[in-house]
């Protein structure tokens, strides 16, 4: 897909999979309407962002905000991966 051919209007529903911030659902929701492949349909979408400067920093937001909520989650597990340890491990030194 070239430059010249991309088309600047979305379907409504990958504009509200935008505008919640998932971007894989609007891809889908691209390849749907228009037939196209996934990779096409990836371009169609990247482009959009990038000519939306307010959609591209919320999108960027988002992501940073799940990577925090992932990490924080991951430090939880950890800890309750230790404790369980500790507990089966060393519970006859108590």
């Amino acid at each position: 897909m070239t430059e010249e051919s991309i088309d600047y209007t979305l379907p409504k529903k990958a504009l509200e999979a935008l505008a919640q911030g998932d971007r894989n659902e609007a891809i889908e929701q691209v390849r749907l309407e228009r037939n196209i492949s996934r990779e096409e349909a990836r371009e169609v979408i990247a482009a959009f962002i990038l000519s939306q400067p307010s959609l591209h920093r919320r999108m960027k937001d988002t992501q940073s905000e799940t990577q925090w909520g992932l990490m924080r989650w991951l430090i939880l597990f950890q800890a309750i991966a230790v404790a369980v340890g500790y507990f089966l491990f060393f519970r006859d030194q108590w």
